[in-house]
């Protein structure tokens, strides 16, 4: 039942902000009485803040296991590895996303509410860092909060996909597309003496089918 409750809770205040979605419209949804739903989770905005970080400790998990997956010197697979685990896990869970956007924008909260930052750039304090990217010069922070921006950006972006591609990220080919584009980006924007890839020539955006 708590599960039901968080599944659809994250896509209503994902689709409507926290002023948007009451407890009896969730009831009514998920198909039990508001009361169950204050059982859980005490109020409105307890409901709020617990689907806001209900994916952290799983970011936590993918970025410490990207980390430790990699080879230690290698500060260009590092950066791949985190690529591929982070798009693929906002990929599904892009209500997440979308409602973390909001929440970072304190979109329709009571005054004086404010949430800390859920999302998975809060727990680098607790990942050590690799001697890679200190030995190439740049902080592990700075990375990861860019390709936070650029990843939130393109996950949500699904109309804009079917304007220029006549499709979204669910299409395998596309995404993969756009995964190689983004690595070869951050790898000659953080570490431009070493970009494994070359980069491909200009061309005219594809329509997939």
């Amino acid at each position: 039942m708590r599960v039901r409750i968080l599944d659809e809770a994250e896509r209503l205040f994902a689709a409507r902000g926290y002023r948007g979605v009451s407890f009896r419209e969730l009831g009514r949804a998920v198909g039990v009485r508001p009361f169950t739903i204050q059982h859980h989770f005490g109020s409105k905005l307890g409901l709020y803040s617990t689907v806001l970080s209900r994916w952290d400790g799983e970011v936590r998990g993918l970025v410490v296991g990207a980390l430790g997956a990699a080879p230690p010197d290698d500060a260009a697979a590092l950066i791949e590895r985190v690529m591929d685990e982070l798009f693929e896990f906002l990929l599904a869970h892009r209500d997440w996303v979308s409602l973390n956007a909001r929440a970072a924008l304190g979109e329709g909260l009571p005054r004086g509410v404010e949430f800390e930052d859920h999302s998975w750039v809060r727990f680098l304090d607790n990942v050590t860092r690799s001697d890679a990217f200190a030995t190439a010069g740049f902080d592990l922070r700075l990375l990861l909060i860019t390709v936070e921006g650029i990843l939130n950006n393109l996950v949500l972006s699904g109309a804009r996909y079917h304007e220029l591609f006549g499709c979204d990220l669910d299409d395998p080919k596309l995404r993969s597309q756009v995964k190689n584009h983004l690595k070869r980006v951050l790898l000659r924007l953080w570490l431009p003496g070493e970009a494994r890839r070359p980069a491909a020539p200009p061309s005219r955006p594809r329509r997939f089918r």
